[in-house]
């Protein structure tokens, strides 16, 4: 098992946004679109050493940085485990990642969704980014998600993770 940290130090990405292409290739993943319905964002495929990570290019771009991110979270967190992977023929898993992930009710979706915050939004680079900004408030975090490439609402919560908003900020006071 690998953290998100070691990750990005082996693969050599040190900037933000994190170069998700930079890191695929260093560990030989491949990237594919596969179009599917809006409620699927993406799955990674194992068949022995080949590994392959497909998106659904009908999300949106953070979307799709976050669901490469997570799949990669399942790669190095998960490849020894079955569940919820499907086995088909020998060893070949397919990971899945839909609305269901996003619940927050199995650990395996729990833990590849930090270990995806964790990459795309480094603890160190953004402490660095919230201490030149000084004060939090709705336009800086929109300001750190565009910067970083995520989703607000990632952004969000990340920050808040890591005790830099406090829990019972409400964006709407905004």
């Amino acid at each position: 098992m690998k953290t998100p940290e070691q990750v990005l130090r082996e693969s050599g990405v040190t900037t933000r946004p994190v170069q998700l292409e930079k890191i695929l290739e260093h560990y030989g993943i491949r990237q594919y679109s596969l179009p599917a319905n809006a409620d699927i964002f993406g799955a990674i495929v194992r068949e022995r050493e080949h590994v392959i990570i497909a998106i659904n290019p009908n999300q949106h771009p953070n979307r799709q940085r976050f669901t490469v991110a997570h799949e990669l979270g399942h790669f190095f967190c998960h490849s020894g485990e079955g569940a919820p992977a499907q086995f088909v023929d020998g060893d070949f898993r397919l990971h899945w990642r839909n609305s269901e992930s996003s619940r927050g009710v199995n650990w395996q979706e729990i833990e590849a969704n930090r270990f995806a915050a964790a990459l795309l939004m480094p603890e160190k680079l953004l402490r660095g980014d919230v201490d030149k900004l000084g004060k939090i408030d709705g336009e800086a975090v929109q300001h750190l998600a565009s910067l970083y490439k995520v989703s607000r609402v990632s952004m969000q919560f990340r920050l808040i993770n890591l005790g830099l908003l406090p829990p019972d900020v409400d964006p709407s006071d905004w």
